[in-house]
């Protein structure tokens, strides 16, 4: 620190720059002044010429954190003399470094906002920024999971008005791809055994996702919708656990603009499926139906609404698909019930009637009834022991 205070070697730094070092050390270790000390301090920085602005911004950042540290630096970042992004560089190979933003998360929303938007608009060091605040993320919503009560997220809805579009779309994918990044799954046969499991995990416990959705993502919920849909699409996708809370949390507060897009969607899933003979997007299809469905707190309303859904677009498709694609999503339904674990579902299937009926309906049908059994005797057995 010493060596900024020597001002050898620049020749436009005035004699009182060293009393501005020293208050600002001094202003560091107060954690809050009145609205007169705070005006005499900033009247102070704005005397300050370029080189001496320079000087500043490197004396900040080698300074200790102190209880007042991230006050001063909102008053740079205002004066335009050091952001929050400066800073956060001339950390990033320290410990101090993730610390540092833990607090910006928790209470430094304004200087969070100018870390999202250097990601967003930065050509040198975006990509850099994106890279600790996807660190940052991680560690907190990991430390979420584990104890759902150590932040309130208070920055999300800051962020949402604070940010442009561009940015908060940026910041959104980050923070959903930190989301999906939580859990692995083994394998699909996984998300079936325990969707019903995880939605009540979802709402009951892992309430970060929701508010996520409702605070962050509100104005961009379709946005949302298009990156899961995206990226669960994709081969190898193990990231069920969170795709299916997220989907629920988005339908449970959606507009009715946003359910006739989650609508139209499935709609159109059920002929591309059947155009492409695919049992891995139907399962998916399965799954993002009963999540979407998942609208309310009641169980039984989401199985109505479940069964509605099934009943126009499985029960009655043979009014959209000819006479091949009818049968090949006959087959893949056959091939899914291998998948079904949770009775209330897989009566559903059961019980609704596929139009027009005959010899490969019924065939279906009995192998329906045939899994409904088998769980039933299964949920007994395991009852027994």
């Amino acid at each position: 620190m010493d060596d900024l205070r020597d001002k050898s070697g620049f020749s436009n730094i005035g004699n009182s720059f060293g009393f501005v070092c020293r208050t600002i050390e001094t202003q560091c270790g107060i954690q809050d002044l009145g609205s007169k000390y705070r005006y005499e301090f900033v009247e102070i920085l704005k005397i300050l010429n370029a080189q001496e602005r320079f000087l500043v911004s490197r004396f900040f950042c080698q300074l200790p954190a102190n209880v007042g540290s991230f006050r001063v630096l909102l008053q740079l970042q205002q004066l335009r003399i050091l952001t929050a992004t400066g800073y956060i560089l001339s950390k990033e190979h320290s410990d101090q470094l993730q610390v540092d933003l833990i607090i910006f998360l928790s209470s430094e929303f304004e200087l969070l906002a100018n870390l999202f938007l250097t990601a967003a608009y930065n050509p040198d060091y975006g990509e850099k920024i994106t890279t600790i605040l996807t660190t940052a993320l991680g560690n907190l919503y990991s430390g979420l999971v584990c104890n759902p009560k150590i932040s309130d997220l208070g920055y999300a809805e800051h962020l949402s008005k604070a940010l442009p579009a561009e940015a908060l779309g940026i910041c959104m994918n980050m923070h959903l791809n930190t989301l999906l990044d939580l859990h692995c799954s083994e394998d699909i046969n996984e998300a079936f055994t325990n969707f019903s499991a995880w939605i009540n995990e979802g709402v009951d416990e892992l309430t970060f996702a929701k508010h996520l959705c409702d605070k962050l993502f509100a104005s961009r919920q379709q946005d949302a919708l298009q990156f899961l849909f995206k990226h669960s699409n994709q081969e190898g996708f193990k990231a069920w656990k969170f795709y299916l809370i997220l989907i629920q949390s988005i339908s449970s507060a959606a507009s009715s603009e946003i359910n006739a897009y989650i609508k139209k969607y499935l709609k159109n899933r059920v002929l591309h499926i059947a155009t492409t003979s695919s049992l891995a997007s139907l399962l998916h299809l399965l799954l993002t139906a009963r999540a979407a469905s998942a609208s309310t707190l009641d169980f039984h309303s989401n199985l109505d609404n479940y069964a509605k859904w099934y009943k126009q677009h499985i029960g009655e498709m043979s009014y959209v698909l000819g006479t091949e694609k009818f049968h090949v999503m006959l087959g893949l339904l056959e091939e899914s019930l291998a998948y079904e674990k949770e009775l209330p579902y897989l009566e559903i299937h059961a019980a609704i009637a596929i139009s027009p009926g005959g010899r490969l309906v019924q065939s279906y049908k009995t192998k329906c009834r045939s899994q409904v059994s088998f769980l039933k005797s299964e949920a007994k057995r395991q009852a027994a022991k």
